[in-house]
């Protein structure tokens, strides 16, 4: 039987990277229209101020889950050590991303 998570691991990864890179970008303009917000005490009290804080919690979340993933798909083709192959080599693309995963969730798989 065929292990389709093995042999589309990399197209999987590209997927799951390139969106926690868009949830990333959509986090950090959600914040800065939050900090924008917050220099009075009246603009706390705006909709556009919630809204923007809701985002920036929304879009934390995904990339949370994005990382999970990563985490998962890990776990099951071991992709993290063959990024060498030039299947993966998209990845120098996305050093801030792979940077962090290694930092957060590749370390807690060795607890």
């Amino acid at each position: 039987m065929t292990n389709f998570t093995a042999l589309y691991a990399d197209i999987i990864l590209k997927k799951i990277v390139t969106k926690i890179r868009k949830d990333t970008s959509m986090k950090n303009k959600a914040t800065e229209r939050k900090l924008a917000n917050a220099s009075d005490g009246r603009s706390v009290r705006t909709m556009r101020h919630w809204s923007a804080a809701a985002s920036s919690e929304f879009y934390y979340k995904e990339m949370a889950t994005g990382y999970e993933r990563m985490r998962e798909l890990d776990k099951l083709t071991k992709w993290s050590e063959k990024l060498n192959q030039d299947r993966f080599k998209f990845m120098d693309k996305f050093q801030e991303v792979l940077e962090y995963y290694n930092l957060h969730y590749k370390e807690r798989e060795a607890e």
